[in-house]
């Protein structure tokens, strides 16, 4: 009897299968039998192939264990593709073919610069069920920090916004990943720190699995384990419901793994000291997204996506083009929420179980504080505090190209203080100390919801009102508690006073609810608080030390 060419076994008649990865061999290409490896599978697929009377296989690219990819020559439109041939012993379930058709019709509706084109897919004949998707020239992820070490942060944070942006919009449409991985991360280019992306294999991992019943619009079951092992979610790999958070739980180690090339679970630093140049925020953001427990986690890509935006925007890291959302499904309308951070308690709760004493409790509950609440002595965050992304210094230019054209102008003297537009935060001392208003001018957006002061063209102050969507650089959100101003900004003791709210018709001013007004003078920002909840952001120039 012959050998398989690939595994080396004996196979039984002229036409099989081999035994350990499915590829159809023959008597012919037995007897000729060459090394394991690409040139072995190249051999026993008898390249070239034509798929579907269309598609001229050339030649292997990879392949896993769910299929092979080749590049080919789409023999219509005369131009390079690359076909996805899934593999022979996936159909030894009898739904596999319908299952694929209808995971292959999802993949091709994606439509997204961050996400691998689907130009079309079949069922061939001979080869079976495959994909067709555009031939990208570059390298895996995988490839590039096993060739180059761990990428540097402006392109690792570029990167992780360009794979979130992905996962928002096949989110949107309920399609969930359940296989990121560094090499489902394809780097199609990458100049200087500039970085350009698309994740792979969206439906793949749920075409190899039978759904729960033929109605059902679940394509996985309970006990069914789909993905990487090491970059599942841990619900994932106890075979449990996978929504969104999963892949958000994915998509943070491959951020990590970017920026260390190791996973956090294989270092015992953290991150922090392994990359001590990312922002202790953006560090914060990875751990949320991190947590066993999913319920733990932010619940939308596009909720982390914003936050590393404004993370990126503070510390003065260029890894976010103006707009990137812009024009994606509803993105741009879509209500921000608060990424829950895990507590300092549940830390605490976590480091009892190992036993610590009331002594190391203590210490440890220092230590949880500031290690999401560090202490800064007025370093880069701190100057450059941002509001919806933009800060002070920032040009006029910038702020049309984030909120449009504006809606009032006002030149000259400011807006009256203490107006709905400016509100109690920002003051004439935050402006100018001689009384010269000439060069000023005053902008307003979102019906008044957002106010920024110029001075020859840059930004010298902006208020946002509470219903503006968004919030501070360091998460602060519209409808937090007050207090938590102080657990946010632990560097500075602010100014706390208080005003009268304007009364309301047919109300007395006695009874108009009073205004609590926070400054951090040296940080340069400020809040006000209604019912002990936050209703009014404000940035201005910080006084110096």
């Amino acid at each position: 009897m012959p050998e398989c060419p690939t595994c080396g076994k004996q196979v039984e008649s002229s036409v099989r299968f081999c035994p350990d990865d499915g590829t159809p061999i023959t008597m012919t290409t037995a007897r000729a039998a060459t090394p394991t490896g690409v040139a072995a599978a190249v051999e026993v697929l008898q390249l070239p192939a034509v798929l579907g009377n269309r598609y001229r296989l050339e030649s292997l690219l990879g392949g896993g264990g769910m299929a092979k990819v080749y590049l080919a020559v789409d023999l219509t439109l005369e131009r390079e593709v690359a076909i996805k041939v899934m593999n022979a012993e996936l159909r030894e379930d009898p739904d596999f073919d319908a299952r694929f058709q209808r995971e292959a019709r999802i993949a091709s509706q994606l439509s997204n610069p961050c996400i691998v084109v689907v130009h079309d897919f079949g069922l061939d004949p001979v080869h079976g069920p495959y994909l067709v998707m555009e031939y990208l020239r570059g390298q895996s992820l995988r490839h590039r920090l096993q060739a180059a070490g761990p990428l540097p942060l402006p392109a690792a944070l570029q990167l992780g916004g360009q794979l979130l942006l992905a996962l928002v919009h096949a989110h949107e449409k309920g399609i969930v990943h359940r296989d990121i991985k560094p090499d489902n991360v394809f780097i199609v280019s990458q100049v200087g720190l500039g970085m350009q992306i698309r994740v792979l294999d969206f439906g793949i991992a749920r075409m190899v699995h039978r759904p729960s019943s033929e109605t059902s619009e679940t394509l996985t079951k309970p006990g069914a384990i789909i993905g990487t092992p090491r970059y599942m979610s841990p619900e994932q790999l106890a075979g449990q419901h996978v929504d969104a958070r999963s892949d958000l739980y994915s998509a943070a180690l491959v951020i990590y793994e970017s920026l260390t090339n190791s996973l956090p679970f294989a270092s015992k630093q953290k991150l922090i000291e392994t990359c001590p140049e990312i922002p202790r925020a953006a560090e914060s953001v990875l751990n949320a997204c991190l947590q066993p427990n999913p319920a733990e986690r932010p619940e939308r890509a596009l909720d982390v996506y914003r936050r590393l935006q404004e993370i990126c925007a503070a510390s003065g890291i260029q890894a976010f083009g103006p707009g990137e959302t812009d024009g994606i499904g509803g993105i741009a309308d879509a209500e921000a929420t608060t990424i829950v951070y895990p507590s300092w308690r549940a830390k605490i709760r976590r480091r009892l179980l190992l036993g610590a004493g009331a002594t190391v409790l203590l210490g440890l509950c220092t230590w949880g504080f500031f290690a999401i609440f560090p202490l800064s002595s007025g370093g880069e965050s701190a100057a450059k505090e941002t509001l919806l992304g933009m800060a002070v210094g920032d040009s006029r230019d910038d702020f049309v190209a984030k909120f449009g054209k504006p809606e009032n102008h006002s030149t000259g003297m400011p807006w009256r203080f203490n107006s709905e537009a400016l509100g109690l935060v920002v003051q004439p001392k935050d402006l100018t100390s001689d009384g010269v208003w000439d060069e000023y001018d005053t902008l307003t957006w979102s019906h008044g919801q957002i106010c920024g002061v110029f001075k020859n063209n840059v930004a010298q102050a902006m208020v946002i009102r509470q219903h503006a969507r968004g919030g501070s650089g360091r998460g602060l959100r519209f409808g937090d508690n007050e207090g938590k101003t102080e657990d946010l900004y632990p560097e500075e003791k602010p100014d706390i006073t208080f005003a009268d709210a304007p009364a309301t018709t047919g109300r007395s001013r006695s009874s108009a609810k009073r205004i609590k007004i926070y400054r951090f003078n040296k940080l340069g920002v400020g809040f006000e608080g209604r019912d002990h909840k936050v209703t009014s952001m404000s940035i201005f120039q910080k006084k110096p030390d």
